[in-house]
């Protein structure tokens, strides 16, 4: 009997513009991806440069044939050039033929001023890292930037970080808009800022108490660690303290590297939304970002990357601003204070290795060096053409430099001599031929098109790498739409993989697989409107390894969509073989109407037990339903269908008047199988009334082959009548 492991991936998307009626079956009229033509402008890579002299100065008299551009090591020819400042030259017509004098002529009308360059700009309040006592500092940098520099033909917007990322104004040259928005301030943002300036002092203070001279300088194994324990007591309230004081000290590190976690993703995700945002907009934009500084640790350095990919794809030069103004460091007692990791190669080896909150002192190691809040964000903005201010009280000296370089910067471009998309990254380098010149520019990009913004370079290889190997490995997809609420649809995903197909490692006494899963969903146009998947890991013991290998591994995504055709487009590939496959499914889901309706019919094998005692999706009675993929069965199996039925007519008492009935069908031949007949009156109230029939059919004296089972629903008090299908496959 077939084992199917299921792992579960909620991925809540932004709905389309209403609902509709689910009809998974129906073959969509939705473009084929492959006829779709994605946008070229990524053939051509484009470049700002910033030239400074060697005392800072910017330098803006540069022409073309001035500038060499390499992409990894391989000059490449520059194809278009200009400088963007605050009014663009325009461009000298070529000499011609001289005219004869004409001194007669009149005067001619004065010409027209050329059109001002419009400088794009986001203001980041990452109030989520910065102290409240910090948010005065920013905002009277920021209200002086918009009062003294913000020119007419400037447009900013003004977004905050707080517990979550809001948008405080839109696009615009009104100076008294953007300083309404300044004004406001974020208490509770700044909690999170206050709680992990208090674990600092907490481990401070942790360290503060532990006795020098009595901290062990060796840790015991075996039962003399136990009797060590035991008496410790004894041995003198000093040595007391300093373990007491090792244990605060790895309780305050545990919870302070959780909190850095949820910060930076936070600071992350809202860099990487504003990036997307603009992403369409031609030319350059900037990020000005205040910001206290966050902590990239490895577990979030690939996300880090991917940010700052994103935001070279769109062209956004961050300029970064640290909040804290001019820091003061305080002589101690001590002289000098030990840095964390000189106080963690003092504890003895036992404390080292000890795991408290998930994470042992080695892992902390690892993560000293990343405990500079400013080295992110110096980071992030080198790589995206912009600078780091920090260590001054004078914030607006700083965004003066930042305005300067708005307006004067050079923007090339190239078609590079490698035109192939491989998702990998090319270096670039951008230099001058006068010496004594400085030039800042991005260091590359990543080789992705447009129209994947939504993926990461990985992502990306997936994919390709998948689509090149078409179905060498076995993968079985299939999509379904069940109306949610108005104007929304839940769409299960389902995705089945031969478990016999996946290289599982043994580690120990435990069997190891990793996949990395990529989804796309298009809409009719080809745009991409969401994406799902990520990276999955399942363990086994041997004896579960030994049940799964027959079975198929499973995995359920659910995603939000709004009506339409799409296209559903799926990646995986086995991390340990290099194995990969790719397919693609239909989805047309309707518009909505109150008018009797179903859903996609979903068939399963097995079901478990919901959580919570509140009806969830794909849940009936207590009961979850776990849907299948591949939909392939053998006699003797309980052939189990969900569906529901959408807007019968109700009687005044709100009772419904449906009967339901199932037949099976071979080659389009009606088979003489008689099946139960339901009959229901009780429909679910909500946005959209609806009826969800679970049972399932016994399937018995079937020959090998295609089936498919038909759903007729009958409203009697409508007299109108829908019916489905679902197709499934008997086997041996």
């Amino acid at each position: 009997m077939s084992i199917e492991l299921l792992i579960l991936l909620t991925l809540l998307l932004a709905p389309g513009p209403g609902p509709q009626q689910p009809k998974a079956e129906t073959a969509p009229t939705a473009p084929q991806p492959e006829s779709v033509t994605i946008r070229a402008q990524a053939a051509e890579v484009l470049v700002d440069a910033v030239v400074t002299d060697r005392r800072n100065r910017l330098v803006t008299t540069l022409k073309p044939e001035d500038f060499i551009v390499y992409e990894d090591g391989v000059e490449q020819r520059i194809s278009s050039f200009r400088l963007a400042s605050e009014r663009p030259a325009a461009a000298k017509p070529e000499p011609s033929e001289p005219a004869p004098p004409a001194p007669e002529a009149p005067k001619p009308a004065p010409e027209a001023s050329p059109p001002q360059f419009q400088n794009l700009t986001v203001l980041l309040l990452d109030y989520s890292t910065t102290q409240f006592q910090n948010q005065k500092l920013v905002q009277d940098a920021a209200v002086r930037y918009v009062n003294e520099r913000l020119r007419p033909n400037d447009l900013m917007a003004v977004f905050v970080l707080g517990t979550s990322l809001r948008f405080l104004s839109d696009f615009t040259d009104d100076k008294e808009t953007l300083l309404a928005a300044l004004r406001s301030r974020d208490v509770t943002g700044s909690a999170l800022a206050a709680e992990r300036g208090s674990l600092s002092s907490g481990i401070a203070a942790a360290r503060a108490t532990r006795p020098a001279a009595t901290t062990p300088a060796a840790g015991l194994s075996g039962p003399g660690a136990a009797a060590s324990g035991a008496s410790m007591g004894a041995t003198g309230p000093g040595r007391a303290a300093a373990m007491m004081a090792a244990r605060i000290e790895a309780q305050f590190i545990a919870l302070q590297s959780a909190l850095d976690q949820r910060m930076t993703r936070a600071v992350l995700t809202a860099i990487r939304a504003i990036a997307i945002g603009v992403g369409h907009i031609e030319g350059r934009k900037n990020l000005i970002l205040f910001s206290q500084g966050f902590v990239v640790g490895e577990a979030l350095e690939d996300q880090l990357q991917a940010v700052v990919d994103v935001a070279n794809r769109a062209r956004l030069a961050i300029y970064s601003i640290d909040a804290r103004g001019l820091e003061t460091r305080e002589l101690s007692s001590d002289i000098v204070p030990k840095d964390e990791l000189t106080a963690l190669i003092d504890k003895p080896q036992r404390d080292r290795m000890a795991a408290v909150g998930g994470e042992t002192v080695f892992d902390r190691a690892l993560q000293v060096g990343r405990d500079m809040e400013e080295s992110a964000l110096r980071y992030v903005s080198n790589a995206t053409g912009g600078f780091l201010i920090r260590n001054t009280n004078d914030l607006a000296l700083g965004l003066d430099r930042v305005d300067e370089e708005m307006r004067g910067y050079y923007l090339l471009s190239y078609r590079p001599s490698n035109p192939g998309y491989d998702g990998r990254f090319r270096q670039i380098r951008v230099e001058v031929r006068q010496p004594g010149l400085s030039v800042r520019a991005r260091t590359g990009y990543y080789a992705i098109p447009a129209g994947y913004e939504f993926l990461s370079p990985e992502e990306y290889q997936v994919l390709q790498a998948a689509r090149a190997a078409g179905s060498t490995t076995p993968l079985f997809l299939r999509a379904g739409g069940f109306l949610h609420e108005e104007n929304r649809y839940r769409v299960p995903v389902v995705l089945e993989v031969p478990a016999r197909s996946i290289r599982f490692e043994k580690s120990g006494n435990i069997f190891i697989a990793k996949l990395q899963v990529v989804g796309l969903v298009r809409d009719a146009e080809g745009e991409m409107v969401s994406r799902f998947g990520g990276r999955l890991q399942y363990s086994a013991s041997e004896a579960e390894y030994r049940m799964l290998l027959p079975g198929n591994v499973s995995v359920l995504n659910t995603l939000e969509l709004g009506p339409g055709n799409y296209s559903v487009e799926l990646a995986i590939k086995d991390t340990a073989s290099g194995a990969a496959a790719f397919r693609r499914e239909w989805l047309y889901l309707r518009e909505h109407h109150p008018q009797l309706a179903l859903s996609t019919v979903l068939l399963a094998k097995q079901v478990d037990k919901a959580d919570g005692g509140a009806e969830q999706f794909l849940s009936v009675g207590g009961v979850k339903i776990l849907p299948l993929a591949q939909c392939e069965y053998r006699n003797g199996e309980n052939l189990i269908f969900y569906f529901d039925i959408y807007d019968p007519q109700l009687r005044a008492d709100k009772k419904a008047d449906v009967t339901v009935n199932l037949w099976l069908t071979r080659n389009g031949q009606r088979l003489k199988i008689g099946l139960p007949e339901y009959s229901l009156t009780d429909a679910a109230a909500g946005p959209v009334p609806h009826m969800t029939l679970a049972r399932f059919v016994r399937l018995a004296g079937l020959d090998p082959g295609d089936y498919s089972l038909v759903v007729q629903v009958k409203d009697r008090l409508a007299n109108r009548t829908e019916m489905a299908q679902a197709p499934f496959v008997v086997v041996e």
